[in-house]
């Protein structure tokens, strides 16, 4: 009895179970029906985006073509009337004007008061140009003149303040073709003058200063190994004591005198003097005299940047009495120095000259007539 009232309940149950079962089948078929709905959905909305979209870009199209075609016509239009008028006009004007009889007597009267008119204003025109090319010819005129005094003044300065004939030379020449571009029929005298001052500067020749300097440099730099005779005495005294011998006094009388003679001759050196010196050199006094001769070659240097002729004269010649007092200048030495002291001292630093008085006083009168 038991066995047969559980039955029903098993049987119950399975088919609860298979009832259970079927249903989780259908859900689950639904679900993926659901799905693919989606997925397909998801894929056909661009799809039919983009084919709604070249649907309107087609109407627009259309839409626009049409308006064209309608533009198009109206051109045609206008074009076929624009031409139709054309032809209209091309007819009027091949057909024969009538003749209209006008009274053209005023008009001729006005053109030929504008003709004079014209005329006269042509006519005071070409006298305005012309005054005003003379204006102008006069004004260049003065100021090439202008140029010419100028450079006639600085070339006067260049000779009497620095000396500088070159840069006078150069001055003179610009102001001469000044003179020249200026047309003036007033220049000959002028130009003649600068002319022969020209001729006189070229002759004049040009002083080498840099030269002389450097040679005076040269000069100073030969002081410092110069022979002197206090030099030339100790070195005499030195040869004598290496020299000499003690003295035998024989019985002959001759060998006596002769020794004596070559004992003398040891001791003393003969030497001719040009002139009878002031004063004889003391023991070390060697470095003040050559520094005195520095000082005095110094001194004509510097007298030779200031171009003081006088001044360089006097450094010269006492630096030429210096080097014969207390040098020796019968070496090799001593007689290119004293050549070289020679040369320089014959120099003129501060040549004369030439004034360019007539030129600046002509050039003046004449740019004094310009103004």
């Amino acid at each position: 009895m038991t066995e047969q009232s559980e039955t029903p309940k098993i049987l119950d149950e399975i088919s609860k179970s298979n009832a259970s079962k079927a249903s989780s089948r259908s859900t689950r078929k639904q679900q993926t029906t659901r799905r693919r709905f989606a997925v397909v959905t998801i894929i056909l909305l661009p799809i039919v985006a983009g084919v709604l979209f070249l649907a309107y870009q087609q109407i627009s199209l259309q839409s626009k073509l049409a308006e064209f075609e309608l533009e198009n016509q109206r051109l045609n239009q206008s074009l076929a009337t624009q031409s139709t008028q054309l032809r209209q006009i091309e007819r009027a004007q091949l057909a024969t004007p009538e003749p209209i009889e006008f009274d053209d007597s005023s008009v001729r009267e006005l053109e030929s008061a504008l003709s004079e008119e014209i005329d006269r204003l042509t006519a005071q025109l070409a006298d305005l140009q012309a005054a005003q090319l003379l204006t102008n010819n006069a004004t260049d005129r003065a100021w090439k003149i202008l140029e010419g005094q100028y450079l006639v003044g600085i070339a006067n300065q260049k000779l009497m303040l620095e000396g500088d004939v070159v840069t006078a030379i150069s001055q003179l020449e610009i102001a001469d073709q000044a003179l020249l571009d200026s047309g003036s029929s007033s220049v000959f005298a002028v130009r003649q003058a600068i002319a022969g001052d020209l001729q006189k500067l070229r002759n004049i020749e040009v002083l080498d200063r840099e030269g002389i300097y450097l040679r005076l440099d040269s000069l100073l730099a030969e002081m410092e190994n110069i022979d002197l005779l206090n030099t030339m005495r100790t070195e005499f005294e030195n040869r004598r004591n290496a020299e000499s011998q003690p003295l035998q006094l024989g019985s002959d009388a001759n060998s006596l005198l002769e020794s004596s003679f070559e004992f003398l001759g040891s001791i003393f050196v003969w030497r001719e003097w040009e002139e009878t010196p002031e004063a004889m050199l003391a023991p070390g006094q060697d470095d003040l005299i050559k520094q005195n001769l520095r000082l005095m070659l110094e001194q004509a240097q510097l007298a030779l940047l200031m171009r003081d002729n006088s001044l360089y004269q006097q450094a010269m010649a006492k630096s030429q009495d210096w080097f014969q007092r207390y040098a020796v200048t019968n070496s090799i030495q001593g007689q290119a120095l004293k050549t070289e002291l020679n040369q320089l001292r014959a120099i003129d630093i501060d040549p004369l000259l030439p004034v360019l008085s007539q030129s600046l006083s002509l050039i003046n009168q004449l740019a004094a007539s310009e103004r």
